[in-house]
């Protein structure tokens, strides 16, 4: 069974700038892309590695190939920790800027969300979504053009997963149709999913994958703010 947060920020593998934006030069233009869905959920604990790949179509032709990772963690509790970082060249050796890192916390209902460049944390109020349903963290929740189909079971990373294709289709100018294809692996012992693939003829493809995953508590440093950092709280009173 799966989380409901799925409707959530982290939801997808989803982009904030349009297709003509995204053709751009970088040049300044940041794109992002949501990564793959860490439900608040006690009892799951674990830490992992997301590595992300984004294979860009270029106008002329071609492809720019970008990559970048995050940590992710959760206890037992069912706080969650987990990054932003900046795209690298695919073949780099350079380490993925880290751009924010935030603690999501269900026991005391509060989203703490740090930015590096400033050293400055904002405390604020985080409910979580605690329903159950059986549908993947990347897939869409099913458009009228939306069409799913099952990929059968595998094992990745050492736990039983369950895929789902979903693909769907919209109109562009004209009689042209972008048809979305998203691939996704869930794992019902995390309750998350564990890769995810997404193709779209404008977007490219993307691949999200959990790697160097560890099944246990997490040491508490994850879930502390580092020293330097200034914390305000944005909550009302």
């Amino acid at each position: 069974m799966r989380a409901s947060v799925l409707a959530s920020f982290f939801l997808s593998v989803a982009f904030t700038c349009s297709p003509a934006v995204c053709q751009e030069p970088v040049g300044g233009v940041r794109t992002h892309i949501v990564g793959i869905d860490v439900p608040t959920v006690p009892n799951a604990p674990f830490t992992a590695r997301v590595v992300v790949t984004w294979d860009r179509p270029l106008v002329g032709g071609g492809t720019l190939s970008r990559t970048y990772y995050t940590q992710i963690a959760r206890d037992s509790q069912g706080r969650v920790r987990r990054e932003t970082r900046g795209f690298v060249p695919a073949n780099s050796n350079t380490e993925p800027p880290l751009r924010t890192f935030s603690i999501l916390d269900p026991v005391s209902s509060t989203r703490t969300t740090c930015t590096k460049a400033t050293m400055n944390c904002a405390t604020g109020p985080f409910e979580p979504r605690l329903n159950i349903s059986a549908d993947g963290g990347a897939l869409s929740g099913g458009g009228s053009n939306a069409k799913r189909e099952s990929l059968g079971q595998q094992t990745m990373s050492g736990l039983p997963v369950i895929g789902t294709r979903e693909t769907e289709s919209d109109s562009e100018a004209g009689s042209r149709l972008a048809i979305t294809r998203t691939d996704a692996w869930y794992s019902p012992d995390l309750y998350m999913d564990v890769s995810v693939v997404r193709e779209n003829p404008q977007m490219g493809e993307v691949t999200l994958n959990v790697t160097d995953l560890v099944r246990g508590e997490p040491d508490a440093s994850w879930f502390t703010i580092p020293s330097g950092y200034r914390v305000a709280s944005t909550r009302t009173p």
